[in-house]
């Protein structure tokens, strides 16, 4: 296979790929924003909560986003350092999921990854903590 053959399939894939990648983060991230408000507004209310394990699971699954937008917007959840911890750990475990499955799909390696100043810069703060 040529190098140019495989870059036009590389391409018509990625095209068909990023929509949907996009459609699962938008989801993902409102998913995300909507639990935070839910579990804010059962706390008020003193009634059954979401388990803080689920609102990092989410932020595992791409919803950090959303999930980071909702703490500060509800002001939920921002000062609670044992959830904080696992969370940030969480985001940067996404994070670094990105970035691995965006290199590979490069053809780069795992050593050029944990390389890259974004990537040390988040490991330096998770492991601060």
């Amino acid at each position: 296979v040529s190098t140019q053959s495989t870059g036009s399939i590389f391409y018509a894939v990625m095209q068909r790929a990023l929509p949907v990648a996009l459609g699962y983060l938008g989801i993902v991230n409102v998913g995300s924003a909507a639990l935070f408000w839910y579990d804010k507004k059962q706390a008020i209310e003193h009634k059954w909560r979401v388990p803080e394990k689920t609102l990092q699971l989410s932020a595992l699954l791409g919803g950090w986003i959303g999930g980071f937008w909702a703490m500060h917007q509800f002001r939920h959840k921002t000062k609670k350092q044992e959830f904080l911890f696992p969370y940030y750990a969480c985001t940067g475990g996404n994070m670094l999921a990105l970035g691995g499955a965006a290199y590979a799909i490069q053809g780069q390696n795992a050593t050029q990854l944990l390389r890259h100043p974004a990537v040390r810069t988040i490991l330096r703060i998770l492991m601060r903590r």
